[in-house]
Protein backbone atom coordinates (compact mmCIF):
# COMPACT_ATOMS: atom_id res chain seq x y z
CA UNK A 1 0.00 0.00 0.00
CA UNK A 2 1.26 3.24 -1.19
CA UNK A 3 0.03 6.19 0.64
CA UNK A 4 0.40 10.39 -0.61
CA UNK A 5 1.38 12.18 2.53
CA UNK A 6 -0.90 14.87 3.47
CA UNK A 7 -0.25 18.17 6.31
CA UNK A 8 -4.48 17.43 7.00
CA UNK A 9 -5.36 14.67 8.92
CA UNK A 10 -7.72 12.07 7.67
CA UNK A 11 -11.00 11.60 7.84
CA UNK A 12 -12.79 9.32 10.59
CA UNK A 13 -13.88 6.72 8.43
CA UNK A 14 -10.30 6.68 6.50
CA UNK A 15 -8.29 6.88 9.67
CA UNK A 16 -10.62 3.57 11.06
CA UNK A 17 -9.74 1.71 7.80
CA UNK A 18 -6.25 3.14 7.95
CA UNK A 19 -5.92 1.41 11.41
CA UNK A 20 -7.68 -1.68 10.23
CA UNK A 21 -5.21 -2.21 7.61
CA UNK A 22 -2.47 -1.83 9.65
CA UNK A 23 -4.20 -4.27 12.48
CA UNK A 24 -4.71 -6.67 9.69
CA UNK A 25 -1.14 -6.81 9.39
CA UNK A 26 -0.83 -4.64 6.64
CA UNK A 27 2.10 -1.87 5.59
CA UNK A 28 1.75 1.72 4.27
CA UNK A 29 4.54 2.57 2.35
CA UNK A 30 5.65 6.44 0.99
CA UNK A 31 4.41 6.92 -2.33
CA UNK A 32 8.02 8.00 -4.04
CA UNK A 33 9.30 4.54 -3.00
CA UNK A 34 10.67 2.07 -5.92
CA UNK A 35 8.13 -0.08 -6.97
CA UNK A 36 8.51 -3.92 -6.70
CA UNK A 37 9.84 -5.75 -10.31
CA UNK A 38 7.06 -7.75 -9.83
CA UNK A 39 3.00 -6.19 -9.94
CA UNK A 40 -0.06 -8.05 -10.75
CA UNK A 41 -2.37 -5.59 -10.28
CA UNK A 42 -2.42 -2.36 -9.30
CA UNK A 43 -5.54 -0.62 -7.39
CA UNK A 44 -6.24 3.15 -7.85
CA UNK A 45 -7.70 4.56 -4.64
CA UNK A 46 -5.68 8.00 -5.38
CA UNK A 47 -8.41 10.54 -5.71
CA UNK A 48 -11.89 10.14 -4.70
CA UNK A 49 -15.56 11.67 -5.85
CA UNK A 50 -14.98 15.15 -4.19
CA UNK A 51 -12.05 16.12 -7.38
CA UNK A 52 -13.62 19.32 -8.79
CA UNK A 53 -9.62 20.64 -10.46
CA UNK A 54 -6.90 18.57 -11.92
CA UNK A 55 -5.03 16.69 -9.43
CA UNK A 56 -1.73 18.32 -8.45
CA UNK A 57 1.58 17.65 -9.09
CA UNK A 58 2.90 15.04 -7.06
CA UNK A 59 -0.47 12.74 -7.50
CA UNK A 60 0.02 13.46 -11.17
CA UNK A 61 3.48 11.53 -11.38
CA UNK A 62 1.83 8.85 -9.59
CA UNK A 63 -0.96 8.52 -12.08
CA UNK A 64 1.60 8.83 -14.91
CA UNK A 65 3.43 6.19 -13.46
CA UNK A 66 0.78 4.23 -12.93
CA UNK A 67 -0.41 4.38 -16.42
CA UNK A 68 2.86 3.64 -17.73
CA UNK A 69 2.91 0.06 -15.64
CA UNK A 70 2.27 -3.14 -17.55
CA UNK A 71 0.31 -4.41 -14.92
CA UNK A 72 -3.74 -3.86 -15.16
CA UNK A 73 -4.99 -0.88 -13.08
CA UNK A 74 -8.47 -1.65 -11.09
CA UNK A 75 -9.62 1.37 -10.20
CA UNK A 76 -11.96 2.60 -6.74
CA UNK A 77 -15.06 3.80 -7.26
CA UNK A 78 -13.81 6.22 -9.81
CA UNK A 79 -10.25 6.28 -12.01
CA UNK A 80 -8.41 9.08 -10.13
CA UNK A 81 -8.36 12.45 -12.32
CA UNK A 82 -12.07 12.15 -13.60
CA UNK A 83 -14.27 14.38 -12.52
CA UNK A 84 -17.56 12.40 -10.61
CA UNK A 85 -20.46 14.65 -11.87
CA UNK A 86 -19.30 15.41 -15.30
CA UNK A 87 -16.63 12.96 -17.07
CA UNK A 88 -14.08 15.97 -17.57
CA UNK A 89 -10.68 15.16 -17.21
CA UNK A 90 -8.92 18.39 -16.51
CA UNK A 91 -5.42 16.87 -16.14
CA UNK A 92 -3.86 13.86 -15.43
CA UNK A 93 -6.27 10.53 -14.72
CA UNK A 94 -6.17 7.03 -14.42
CA UNK A 95 -6.65 4.65 -17.42
CA UNK A 96 -8.57 2.05 -15.56
CA UNK A 97 -8.93 -1.67 -16.73
CA UNK A 98 -11.87 -1.83 -14.58
CA UNK A 99 -13.56 0.26 -12.40
CA UNK A 100 -15.67 -0.77 -9.68
CA UNK A 101 -18.34 1.86 -8.47
CA UNK A 102 -20.37 1.38 -5.24
CA UNK A 103 -23.98 2.62 -4.34
CA UNK A 104 -24.71 4.87 -7.21
CA UNK A 105 -23.03 5.06 -10.88
CA UNK A 106 -21.70 8.50 -10.67
CA UNK A 107 -23.12 10.95 -13.91
CA UNK A 108 -19.25 11.12 -14.98
CA UNK A 109 -18.90 7.98 -14.78
CA UNK A 110 -20.95 7.65 -18.12
CA UNK A 111 -20.66 10.67 -19.77
CA UNK A 112 -17.90 12.82 -21.07
CA UNK A 113 -14.55 10.75 -21.21
CA UNK A 114 -15.47 8.24 -18.98
CA UNK A 115 -15.49 5.48 -21.53
CA UNK A 116 -11.34 6.18 -22.27
CA UNK A 117 -10.52 6.01 -18.92
CA UNK A 118 -13.29 3.82 -17.06
CA UNK A 119 -12.24 0.31 -18.91
CA UNK A 120 -14.93 -2.19 -17.92
CA UNK A 121 -17.61 -0.60 -15.54
CA UNK A 122 -19.07 -2.86 -12.20
CA UNK A 123 -21.49 -1.76 -10.09
CA UNK A 124 -22.99 -2.67 -6.36
CA UNK A 125 -25.40 -0.50 -4.47
CA UNK A 126 -24.05 -2.21 -1.21
CA UNK A 127 -27.88 -3.18 -0.34
CA UNK A 128 -29.19 0.04 -0.82
CA UNK A 129 -31.24 -0.35 -3.45
CA UNK A 130 -34.76 0.52 -1.38
CA UNK A 131 -33.23 3.91 -0.62
CA UNK A 132 -31.88 4.79 -3.74
CA UNK A 133 -35.10 4.21 -5.46
CA UNK A 134 -36.76 7.01 -3.22
CA UNK A 135 -33.91 9.75 -4.22
CA UNK A 136 -34.26 12.41 -6.59
CA UNK A 137 -31.41 13.20 -9.35
CA UNK A 138 -31.05 15.69 -11.82
CA UNK A 139 -30.02 12.70 -14.03
CA UNK A 140 -31.21 9.64 -14.99
CA UNK A 141 -29.60 6.82 -16.71
CA UNK A 142 -31.42 4.71 -19.55
CA UNK A 143 -30.46 1.01 -20.93
CA UNK A 144 -31.77 -1.24 -23.51
CA UNK A 145 -33.19 -3.55 -20.92
CA UNK A 146 -35.69 -0.53 -20.63
CA UNK A 147 -37.16 -1.04 -23.56
CA UNK A 148 -38.92 -3.94 -23.02
CA UNK A 149 -41.09 -2.38 -20.38
CA UNK A 150 -42.01 0.59 -22.74
CA UNK A 151 -42.38 -0.99 -26.45
CA UNK A 152 -44.91 -3.62 -26.15
CA UNK A 153 -44.37 -7.04 -28.54
CA UNK A 154 -45.98 -6.73 -32.00
CA UNK A 155 -48.53 -8.71 -33.19
CA UNK A 156 -47.41 -11.36 -35.68
CA UNK A 157 -50.14 -10.03 -37.72
CA UNK A 158 -49.27 -6.22 -37.58
CA UNK A 159 -48.25 -4.26 -40.49
CA UNK A 160 -46.23 -1.26 -41.15
CA UNK A 161 -49.40 1.12 -40.73
CA UNK A 162 -49.31 -0.21 -36.53
CA UNK A 163 -45.99 0.66 -35.72
CA UNK A 164 -46.53 4.61 -36.48
CA UNK A 165 -45.93 7.24 -38.64
CA UNK A 166 -42.25 9.90 -38.62
CA UNK A 167 -41.81 12.60 -40.27
CA UNK A 168 -37.84 13.40 -40.59
CA UNK A 169 -36.94 17.09 -42.01
CA UNK A 170 -33.13 18.07 -43.37
CA UNK A 171 -30.88 17.31 -45.44
CA UNK A 172 -30.22 20.64 -47.16
CA UNK A 173 -27.41 20.93 -49.99
CA UNK A 174 -24.40 18.62 -49.98
CA UNK A 175 -25.93 17.18 -46.42
CA UNK A 176 -28.11 14.12 -47.85
CA UNK A 177 -26.26 11.60 -46.27
CA UNK A 178 -27.73 12.88 -42.90
CA UNK A 179 -31.10 12.62 -43.65
CA UNK A 180 -30.65 9.19 -44.55
CA UNK A 181 -28.61 7.90 -42.31
CA UNK A 182 -31.40 9.33 -40.02
CA UNK A 183 -34.25 8.06 -42.11
CA UNK A 184 -32.24 4.35 -42.74
CA UNK A 185 -32.03 4.74 -38.40
CA UNK A 186 -35.96 5.09 -37.77
CA UNK A 187 -36.58 2.02 -39.73
CA UNK A 188 -34.10 0.27 -37.97
CA UNK A 189 -35.31 1.31 -34.69
CA UNK A 190 -38.93 -0.11 -35.45
CA UNK A 191 -40.94 3.21 -36.82
CA UNK A 192 -43.80 1.94 -39.20
CA UNK A 193 -44.08 4.68 -41.65
CA UNK A 194 -41.28 6.89 -42.44
CA UNK A 195 -41.55 10.10 -43.90
CA UNK A 196 -38.69 12.09 -45.65
CA UNK A 197 -38.77 16.18 -46.34
CA UNK A 198 -35.60 16.79 -47.78
CA UNK A 199 -34.49 18.77 -50.90
CA UNK A 200 -35.40 18.02 -54.17
CA UNK A 201 -31.95 16.93 -55.36
CA UNK A 202 -31.59 14.60 -52.69
CA UNK A 203 -35.66 12.41 -53.28
CA UNK A 204 -33.67 9.93 -55.84
CA UNK A 205 -30.31 9.08 -54.04
CA UNK A 206 -32.52 8.42 -50.71
CA UNK A 207 -34.79 6.28 -52.69
CA UNK A 208 -32.10 4.25 -54.35
CA UNK A 209 -30.49 3.57 -51.14
CA UNK A 210 -33.86 2.95 -49.33
CA UNK A 211 -37.21 2.47 -50.86
CA UNK A 212 -38.91 1.81 -47.86
CA UNK A 213 -38.56 5.76 -47.39
CA UNK A 214 -41.44 7.83 -48.31
CA UNK A 215 -39.18 10.93 -49.73
CA UNK A 216 -40.63 14.33 -50.88
CA UNK A 217 -39.23 17.44 -51.03
CA UNK A 218 -39.60 20.06 -48.14
CA UNK A 219 -42.21 23.26 -49.18
CA UNK A 220 -43.99 24.91 -46.77
CA UNK A 221 -47.26 22.96 -47.94
CA UNK A 222 -45.70 19.58 -48.17
CA UNK A 223 -44.48 20.28 -44.33
CA UNK A 224 -47.80 21.38 -43.54
CA UNK A 225 -49.54 18.23 -44.89
CA UNK A 226 -46.44 16.26 -42.92
CA UNK A 227 -47.38 17.67 -39.84
CA UNK A 228 -51.27 16.78 -39.92
CA UNK A 229 -50.53 13.34 -40.85
CA UNK A 230 -46.82 12.47 -38.53
CA UNK A 231 -47.25 11.24 -34.98
CA UNK A 232 -43.78 11.95 -34.52
CA UNK A 233 -41.04 14.58 -35.54
CA UNK A 234 -37.64 14.69 -35.99
CA UNK A 235 -35.88 17.89 -37.40
CA UNK A 236 -31.96 18.98 -37.81
CA UNK A 237 -29.83 16.15 -39.42
CA UNK A 238 -27.83 18.34 -42.50
CA UNK A 239 -31.27 20.78 -41.64
CA UNK A 240 -28.67 23.77 -41.97
CA UNK A 241 -29.00 27.55 -40.23
CA UNK A 242 -30.04 29.17 -44.07
CA UNK A 243 -33.61 30.25 -44.40
CA UNK A 244 -34.49 27.32 -45.94
CA UNK A 245 -33.75 25.08 -42.54
CA UNK A 246 -34.74 28.10 -40.65
CA UNK A 247 -38.77 28.49 -41.99
CA UNK A 248 -38.95 24.40 -41.23
CA UNK A 249 -38.20 24.78 -37.98
CA UNK A 250 -40.57 27.63 -37.12
CA UNK A 251 -43.12 25.77 -38.51
CA UNK A 252 -42.14 22.65 -36.77
CA UNK A 253 -42.19 24.70 -33.51
CA UNK A 254 -46.21 24.55 -32.78
CA UNK A 255 -46.57 20.94 -33.18
CA UNK A 256 -47.62 19.33 -29.60
CA UNK A 257 -46.89 15.99 -30.89
CA UNK A 258 -43.07 14.31 -29.49
CA UNK A 259 -40.53 15.60 -31.50
CA UNK A 260 -36.62 14.92 -31.43
CA UNK A 261 -34.80 17.84 -32.41
CA UNK A 262 -31.14 16.82 -33.42
CA UNK A 263 -27.99 19.21 -34.97
CA UNK A 264 -28.44 22.38 -36.69
CA UNK A 265 -32.24 22.22 -34.79
CA UNK A 266 -30.53 22.39 -31.68
CA UNK A 267 -27.99 25.66 -33.26
CA UNK A 268 -31.13 27.87 -34.53
CA UNK A 269 -32.69 26.77 -30.82
CA UNK A 270 -29.18 28.27 -28.75
CA UNK A 271 -29.71 31.46 -30.44
CA UNK A 272 -34.04 31.75 -29.55
CA UNK A 273 -33.79 29.13 -26.42
CA UNK A 274 -37.13 27.96 -24.88
CA UNK A 275 -38.54 25.07 -23.76
CA UNK A 276 -41.71 22.26 -24.52
CA UNK A 277 -42.41 19.18 -22.74
CA UNK A 278 -43.13 17.46 -25.86
CA UNK A 279 -39.67 18.10 -27.31
CA UNK A 280 -36.52 15.76 -26.62
CA UNK A 281 -33.17 16.76 -27.58
CA UNK A 282 -29.78 15.07 -28.51
CA UNK A 283 -26.81 17.78 -28.26
CA UNK A 284 -23.12 16.39 -28.58
CA UNK A 285 -21.03 18.40 -26.57
CA UNK A 286 -20.60 21.75 -28.80
CA UNK A 287 -23.98 21.98 -29.51
CA UNK A 288 -24.70 21.45 -25.73
CA UNK A 289 -22.23 24.29 -24.42
CA UNK A 290 -24.60 26.49 -27.39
Amino acid sequence: LLAQESDKPLPEEAALAREAWLNAGGEIHASNIVWPESVDLIVDALLGTGLQQAPRESISQLIDHANSHPAPIAAVDIPSGLLAETGATPGAVINADHTITFIALKPGLLTGKARDVTGQLHFDSLGLDSWLAGQETKIQRFSAEQLSHWLKPRRPTSHKGDHGRLVIIGGDHGTAGAIRMTGEAALRAGAGLVRVLTRSENIAPLLTARPELMVHELTMDSLAESLEWADVVVIGPGLGQQEWGKKALQKVENFRKPMLWDADALNLLAINPDKRHNRVITPHPGEAAR
